[in-house]
């Protein structure tokens, strides 16, 4: 485990497209967060597999529309003929009732298959999180020197928010820098749980750093998940 690294305040980025400011690391423990973020992606892309494999329809539903689509399109024609092709319609909407109601019974067992697999889902996100948070309780993954700030971003706006300590200082940074998630609820608090009260507003723990893994990596999942379901 890497346990904290140092960078100059001069070290500023170079060559980028859109500007943004400079993060003055106090402590990084680089291969915990990699470790993390590979965890994160990975349990995502289980759990995105496990759900997409059983809500999609499958091939015998699929099937079973497309012969459900073909039976009410003979019966329409049969049914245009007049009483001359009463039998044959009289088949064919026999059919297109037994085929609707096995169709309805795939259908209704998919719908339960989807709530027993989101309620398993519910239990292992919850599990993952409480063992990620006793795992590393107490340590951050990323801090911020609050004292460096002024080197690299404008005191004046520190002073409008009336920040005096160090620790405001990074408590103010982080907040804007994370805005809205700051803000939101108890999950940003719930992931800095354990760590010590008076360092806690400064840096980030472990269970944000699975959350971004799986917030951005399930983003791009859904994506890949629609594009093949088409």
């Amino acid at each position: 485990r890497i346990t904290t690294s140092n960078f100059p305040a001069s070290a500023a980025a170079t060559m980028t497209f859109l500007p943004y400011p400079e993060i003055p690391y106090k402590i990084v423990h680089t291969g915990d967060i990699i470790l993390l973020l590979t965890l994160g992606f990975l349990y995502e892309l289980s759990m995105r597999i496990y759900q997409h494999r059983n809500e999609r329809r499958t091939p015998h539903e699929r099937k079973l529309s497309v012969h459900l689509a073909t039976l009410r399109y003979e019966a329409a024609k049969k049914r245009a003929l007049g009483p001359s092709a009463f039998v044959e319609t009289a088949k064919l909407e026999r059919a297109v009732l037994a085929t609707e109601k096995e169709l309805a019974k795939l259908v209704e067992d998919r719908e339960s298959r989807k709530a027993r697999v989101a309620k398993l889902i519910k239990k292992c996100n919850l599990a993952t999180n409480i063992l990620i948070l006793l795992t590393y309780w107490g340590v951050a993954m990323v801090a911020i020197d609050g004292s460096r700030l002024y080197e690299n971003n404008d005191e004046s706006s520190y002073d409008e928010l009336k920040v005096v300590t160090d620790v405001e200082r990074a408590s103010a940074f982080w907040k804007g820098f994370l805005f809205p998630l700051s803000y939101n609820g108890m999950a940003y608090k719930i992931a800095q749980f354990g760590i010590d009260s008076d360092m806690r507003p400064s840096c980030l723990g472990a269970l944000a750093v699975v959350w971004a893994a799986r917030t951005t990596s399930g983003e791009f999942l859904d994506c890949a998940f629609q594009w093949v379901s088409r």
